[in-house]
């Protein structure tokens, strides 16, 4: 009997239980989380987000942004919080809304419409490494 009770509990818990989520979904998990991490100015968890070419297009955007006055190159995580200074209220309140959309997965790379406001839409790949997705082209620089 008991044997039969834990086999039932295991079978329900299996049912009702938490389903994973499709690429889709994860894909545009991952850029939201992103974009809210760069509004936050938290370097470190959108950076986490990124592949290690996508962490080199944000740094590389943000020299280019600086024009001469950045000197030195800086991290990763420096680099978030030196858009989030430089960007605007405005701007930073259209990347807390912005829409993903238009999510398109084959096989470990993937593609999604970063909508912020009316007319602005950037494309984003993505590539699956291991388990999770990760940003490979930045927001901003196309994909």
């Amino acid at each position: 009997m008991y044997v039969l009770a834990v086999a039932l509990a295991a079978a329900v818990a299996g049912c009702g239980g938490a389903h994973k989520p499709t690429d889709q979904q994860q894909v545009k998990d991952v850029l939201q989380s992103y974009l809210r991490a760069q509004v936050d100015g938290d370097g470190q968890a959108a950076c986490s987000l990124l592949t290690a070419g996508g962490q080199r297009q944000l740094i590389a955007l943000v020299v280019k942004a600086g024009k001469g006055v950045i000197t030195t190159q800086p991290s990763c995580e420096d680099a978030v919080g030196l858009v989030r200074a430089v960007a605007g209220q405005q701007l930073l309140g259209s990347l807390r809304n912005a829409r993903i959309e238009n999510v398109q997965v084959s096989g470990p790379r993937a593609t999604a419409l970063v909508v912020v406001g009316i007319n602005t839409a950037q494309k984003v790949s993505l590539v699956k490494s291991g388990a999770a997705w990760k940003i490979a082209a930045v927001p901003g620089l196309g994909g």
